[in-house]
Protein backbone atom coordinates (compact mmCIF):
# COMPACT_ATOMS: atom_id res chain seq x y z
CA UNK A 1 0.00 0.00 0.00
CA UNK A 2 2.61 2.44 1.18
CA UNK A 3 5.26 1.67 -1.98
CA UNK A 4 2.64 2.05 -4.62
CA UNK A 5 2.03 5.42 -3.08
CA UNK A 6 5.18 6.77 -2.45
CA UNK A 7 5.53 5.96 -6.24
CA UNK A 8 2.35 7.63 -7.34
CA UNK A 9 3.10 10.59 -5.36
CA UNK A 10 6.99 10.80 -6.95
CA UNK A 11 5.03 10.25 -10.18
CA UNK A 12 2.33 13.37 -10.19
CA UNK A 13 2.58 16.89 -11.27
CA UNK A 14 0.75 19.27 -9.04
CA UNK A 15 -1.24 21.69 -9.62
CA UNK A 16 0.35 25.33 -9.25
CA UNK A 17 -1.26 28.49 -8.22
CA UNK A 18 -1.14 31.73 -11.34
CA UNK A 19 -0.34 34.07 -9.49
CA UNK A 20 2.48 35.02 -6.62
CA UNK A 21 1.55 35.50 -2.93
CA UNK A 22 3.00 35.14 0.39
CA UNK A 23 4.08 31.27 1.06
CA UNK A 24 3.69 28.87 2.99
CA UNK A 25 4.51 24.96 3.44
CA UNK A 26 2.92 22.00 5.56
CA UNK A 27 4.57 18.38 5.91
CA UNK A 28 2.07 15.34 5.18
CA UNK A 29 3.83 12.75 7.79
CA UNK A 30 3.20 8.88 6.99
CA UNK A 31 4.30 5.91 9.12
CA UNK A 32 6.57 4.18 7.60
CA UNK A 33 4.36 0.71 7.31
CA UNK A 34 3.44 -1.29 4.37
CA UNK A 35 0.15 -2.72 5.30
CA UNK A 36 -1.15 0.18 7.88
CA UNK A 37 0.34 3.39 7.48
CA UNK A 38 -0.86 6.36 9.40
CA UNK A 39 -1.15 10.29 8.73
CA UNK A 40 0.33 12.55 11.57
CA UNK A 41 -1.72 15.08 12.68
CA UNK A 42 -1.40 18.05 15.51
CA UNK A 43 -3.67 20.29 17.14
CA UNK A 44 -3.34 24.00 17.48
CA UNK A 45 -2.45 25.24 21.01
CA UNK A 46 -5.41 27.20 22.32
CA UNK A 47 -3.08 30.18 23.09
CA UNK A 48 -2.42 31.02 19.38
CA UNK A 49 -3.65 33.66 17.50
CA UNK A 50 -4.62 31.72 14.50
CA UNK A 51 -6.16 28.13 13.98
CA UNK A 52 -6.21 27.94 17.77
CA UNK A 53 -7.32 24.34 18.71
CA UNK A 54 -7.57 23.32 15.09
CA UNK A 55 -6.75 19.91 13.67
CA UNK A 56 -3.74 20.95 10.82
CA UNK A 57 -0.15 19.37 9.75
CA UNK A 58 2.82 20.78 11.01
CA UNK A 59 4.17 23.47 9.03
CA UNK A 60 3.79 27.82 8.98
CA UNK A 61 5.05 30.47 6.28
CA UNK A 62 8.60 30.64 4.59
CA UNK A 63 11.04 32.21 5.99
CA UNK A 64 13.36 34.69 3.79
CA UNK A 65 16.44 32.10 4.72
CA UNK A 66 14.15 29.15 3.03
CA UNK A 67 15.52 29.21 -0.51
CA UNK A 68 12.84 26.18 -1.00
CA UNK A 69 9.40 25.68 0.01
CA UNK A 70 10.49 21.94 0.86
CA UNK A 71 12.77 23.76 3.58
CA UNK A 72 9.67 25.54 5.23
CA UNK A 73 7.92 22.10 5.62
CA UNK A 74 10.64 20.45 7.02
CA UNK A 75 11.80 23.50 9.44
CA UNK A 76 8.51 23.69 10.83
CA UNK A 77 7.77 19.97 11.16
CA UNK A 78 11.31 20.28 13.73
CA UNK A 79 10.07 23.39 15.46
CA UNK A 80 6.69 22.52 16.21
CA UNK A 81 7.29 17.79 16.51
CA UNK A 82 11.20 17.79 16.77
CA UNK A 83 11.59 15.85 13.95
CA UNK A 84 14.71 16.17 12.08
CA UNK A 85 14.92 16.12 8.23
CA UNK A 86 17.37 13.18 8.33
CA UNK A 87 14.06 11.19 9.77
CA UNK A 88 11.82 12.24 6.73
CA UNK A 89 11.96 10.56 3.64
CA UNK A 90 10.17 13.09 1.19
CA UNK A 91 8.10 11.90 -1.78
CA UNK A 92 6.40 15.08 -3.52
CA UNK A 93 3.99 17.64 -3.34
CA UNK A 94 0.63 18.01 -3.55
CA UNK A 95 -1.65 20.71 -5.48
CA UNK A 96 -1.17 24.02 -3.85
CA UNK A 97 -3.55 25.73 -1.90
CA UNK A 98 -4.80 29.37 -0.66
CA UNK A 99 -5.73 29.26 2.82
CA UNK A 100 -8.29 31.82 4.45
CA UNK A 101 -5.68 34.23 5.73
CA UNK A 102 -4.64 34.45 2.29
CA UNK A 103 -1.58 31.90 2.16
CA UNK A 104 -0.29 30.26 -0.82
CA UNK A 105 0.09 26.64 1.13
CA UNK A 106 2.66 24.14 -0.60
CA UNK A 107 1.67 20.47 0.99
CA UNK A 108 5.12 18.17 1.21
CA UNK A 109 4.23 14.10 1.64
CA UNK A 110 7.11 12.46 3.58
CA UNK A 111 7.44 9.31 5.15
CA UNK A 112 8.73 8.85 9.04
CA UNK A 113 9.84 5.46 10.73
CA UNK A 114 6.42 4.76 12.82
CA UNK A 115 8.00 4.38 16.35
CA UNK A 116 9.48 7.91 15.64
CA UNK A 117 9.07 9.65 18.97
CA UNK A 118 7.68 12.89 18.88
CA UNK A 119 8.10 15.92 21.12
CA UNK A 120 5.65 18.82 20.02
CA UNK A 121 6.55 21.80 21.14
CA UNK A 122 3.86 23.61 23.76
CA UNK A 123 3.85 27.31 22.68
CA UNK A 124 2.18 26.06 19.17
CA UNK A 125 1.11 22.23 19.71
CA UNK A 126 -1.58 21.22 22.28
CA UNK A 127 -1.36 17.33 21.49
CA UNK A 128 0.03 15.27 18.51
CA UNK A 129 -2.60 11.97 17.31
CA UNK A 130 -2.29 9.21 13.97
CA UNK A 131 -5.07 8.38 11.97
CA UNK A 132 -4.70 5.31 9.71
CA UNK A 133 -5.06 5.53 5.83
CA UNK A 134 -7.41 2.64 6.04
CA UNK A 135 -9.89 4.56 8.34
CA UNK A 136 -10.11 7.02 5.17
CA UNK A 137 -10.68 4.54 2.83
CA UNK A 138 -13.41 2.54 4.82
CA UNK A 139 -14.92 5.56 5.77
CA UNK A 140 -15.12 7.14 1.62
CA UNK A 141 -16.30 10.30 0.95
CA UNK A 142 -15.98 12.59 3.68
CA UNK A 143 -18.96 14.75 5.04
CA UNK A 144 -19.32 18.57 3.50
CA UNK A 145 -19.73 21.85 5.35
CA UNK A 146 -20.85 25.08 3.51
CA UNK A 147 -19.75 27.68 4.55
CA UNK A 148 -19.70 31.36 3.55
CA UNK A 149 -16.46 33.19 3.52
CA UNK A 150 -15.52 36.79 1.92
CA UNK A 151 -18.16 36.15 0.05
CA UNK A 152 -17.69 33.09 -1.29
CA UNK A 153 -19.24 29.68 -1.00
CA UNK A 154 -16.87 27.31 0.46
CA UNK A 155 -17.57 23.27 0.46
CA UNK A 156 -15.53 22.32 3.50
CA UNK A 157 -14.85 18.63 3.58
CA UNK A 158 -14.47 16.84 7.32
CA UNK A 159 -13.97 13.37 9.16
CA UNK A 160 -14.62 12.51 12.61
CA UNK A 161 -11.87 10.42 14.33
CA UNK A 162 -12.12 9.38 18.07
CA UNK A 163 -12.82 12.74 19.27
CA UNK A 164 -10.77 14.91 16.93
CA UNK A 165 -12.62 17.21 14.00
CA UNK A 166 -10.90 17.05 10.93
CA UNK A 167 -11.78 19.53 8.29
CA UNK A 168 -11.12 22.61 5.84
CA UNK A 169 -7.63 22.69 4.07
CA UNK A 170 -6.62 20.49 6.16
CA UNK A 171 -9.09 17.51 5.22
CA UNK A 172 -8.61 18.67 1.87
CA UNK A 173 -5.24 18.17 1.62
CA UNK A 174 -6.00 14.86 2.80
CA UNK A 175 -8.67 14.30 0.06
CA UNK A 176 -5.87 15.19 -2.66
CA UNK A 177 -3.40 12.78 -0.66
CA UNK A 178 -6.27 9.68 -0.95
CA UNK A 179 -7.28 10.14 -4.46
CA UNK A 180 -3.21 11.01 -5.62
CA UNK A 181 -1.41 8.65 -3.75
CA UNK A 182 -4.09 5.71 -2.79
CA UNK A 183 -5.55 5.80 -5.67
CA UNK A 184 -9.07 6.31 -4.04
CA UNK A 185 -12.27 6.86 -6.72
CA UNK A 186 -13.23 10.36 -4.57
CA UNK A 187 -15.11 13.07 -5.78
CA UNK A 188 -12.07 16.13 -4.91
CA UNK A 189 -14.43 19.13 -3.12
CA UNK A 190 -14.09 22.66 -5.67
CA UNK A 191 -11.97 25.11 -4.82
CA UNK A 192 -12.09 28.91 -5.80
CA UNK A 193 -8.43 29.29 -6.23
CA UNK A 194 -8.56 26.67 -9.21
CA UNK A 195 -11.05 28.76 -11.15
CA UNK A 196 -14.36 28.25 -9.67
CA UNK A 197 -16.97 31.06 -8.19
CA UNK A 198 -19.58 29.73 -6.72
CA UNK A 199 -17.94 26.60 -4.57
CA UNK A 200 -14.77 25.51 -3.02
Amino acid sequence: MLEQAMQRIQRHRPWSLRQKGREAAVLIPLTQSETNPEIVLTVRSSMLRSHKGEVCFPGGKRDPADQQLIQTALRETEEELGIQAKDIQICGALGQVVSKHHLHVTPWVGVIPSCLPFRPNPEEIERVFKVPIQYFLDQGAPNMQRLTIEGQLWELPYWDFEGEHIWGLTAYIICELLTVGFAMALPMPKRPERGYTASV
